[in-house]
């Protein structure tokens, strides 16, 4: 179960933190001044941020003097505060809430900065760890990003000090999330199609293909795939051959498949895997279901985009051309 903060509080703070960043990082003179109220119950748990040096008025670089100092008035060797997991919510995910507004490469050091301080404490270590894979990695967080916590996990791999017990499970969690990246081919596999034809993903004929992993027994699946095929947008380049889409059952119950392939849009391509894609960890299916979308070479474009980000990108290349 979600903490409450996750739920409700954590929020309105977030919003009232990111008008704070608003206001910082975008302006245009060497000076602001602004006064935001907050809830008092709010501010007992708010870390100040650093002041900015003068001149520095460009928005990124602001941004990443903000990470670079974020935690400067946190003294982690208080356990009262490094171990307290309220405390530390609220001002991590300020402090992710900064991200998007510097350049990625200002990312890593402060990371650096936030592990060394937890790092010889199993507990403050084991509440971050716990919060990036949180708010970083699980599907139903809106601040999900594969591509920071990659940054996290890489950097916690390379913090000093830290028992290697503790990095066997982050070290599976970056490979895991290392597989099938938009740039590289997608792994292959094999499947049963619903007409009876063992296929592979690299043998599966298209311009461009979008793949998705699904459950006939999961309802949010069954959202998700109406609204891709209520698409008119998508049905039209279906229709002229500019993509087609597989989708692939994983779970095994090829009773529970059979019964329910027909009711699968018969413009797709569906069948039922055969490699163990769940069992071999071959994709990371952390949420049915889940979408990829290759080109013809079979290279990721997008992983685990939504609906819209497909139509988005596809609108963009079809621009394009």
């Amino acid at each position: 179960m979600k903490s409450i903060i996750f739920r409700g509080i954590l929020w309105v703070r977030r919003n009232l933190f990111l008008l704070l960043i608003f206001i910082i990082c975008c302006v245009n003179s060497g000076y602001v001044v602004a006064q935001v109220d907050m809830p008092q119950e709010l501010v007992a748990y708010e870390l100040p941020l650093p002041e900015m040096p003068e001149g520095m008025i460009e928005p990124k670089e602001r941004a990443a003097y903000i990470l670079q100092h974020f935690w400067d008035k946190m003294n982690f060797e208080d356990t009262k505060r490094s171990r307290d997991e309220q405390f530390m919510e609220v001002n991590f995910v300020n402090y992710l809430s900064i991200f998007p507004h510097a350049e990625e490469q200002a990312l890593a050091p402060s990371i650096d900065i936030l592990l060394r301080g937890v790092a010889a404490d199993s507990v403050a270590l084991s509440i971050i760890t716990d919060l990036a894979e949180k708010y970083l990695s699980d599907p139903g967080s809106p601040m999900r990003s594969e591509d920071y916590y990659i940054i996290f996990l890489e950097e916690l791999m390379n913090t000093p000090n830290i028992p290697e017990h503790s990095l066997i499970r982050p070290a599976k969690q970056l490979e895991t999330a290392r597989k099938n990246r938009p740039g590289g081919v997608a792994a292959d596999f094999s499947y049963l199609s619903r007409e009876g034809e063992r296929r592979t993903l690299l043998t599966t004929e298209g311009n461009m293909l979008l793949l998705i992993f699904y459950d006939p027994a999961c309802p949010h699946c069954e959202d998700i795939l109406d609204e891709v095929n209520d698409s008119y947008f998508l049905k039209d380049l279906i229709a002229n051959n500019t993509i087609s889409v597989l989708a692939v059952y994983t779970e095994g119950d090829r009773a529970l498949w059979d019964e329910t392939k027909r009711n699968m849009p018969q413009t797709w391509t569906v069948g039922i895997d055969e490699s163990g894609i769940v069992e071999n960890s071959i994709y990371d299916l952390p949420a049915m279901p889940a979408m990829y979308l290759l080109d013809s070479d079979k290279k990721v474009l997008l992983k685990d985009p939504t609906k819209n980000e497909v139509e988005m990108l596809l609108s963009e290349r079809i621009l394009g051309e």
